[in-house]
């Protein structure tokens, strides 16, 4: 956890993340649509959303300048 009681995702490697992913999603399917803790995990899931865009551009970006 980070300074603001949130999940820092960045610390996972990609395995672990996609695992923690996958439990969400199961997670997600079996809670009413519209509970707080869907609410509160579909945020969740959001930031890990964004973690795995993070690496996917830096990944990119990585092998952009090595093709150069």
């Amino acid at each position: 956890m980070n300074t603001s009681g949130e999940f820092d995702f960045g610390r996972l490697d990609d395995t672990a993340l996609l695992i923690v992913r996958e439990q969400m999603r199961a997670e997600l399917e079996a809670l009413a649509p519209h509970s707080l803790r869907h609410a509160q995990l579909s945020a969740r899931y959001d930031v890990s959303t964004a973690e795995i865009n993070e690496r996917a551009r830096a990944a990119w970006a990585k092998e952009m300048r090595m093709l150069r």
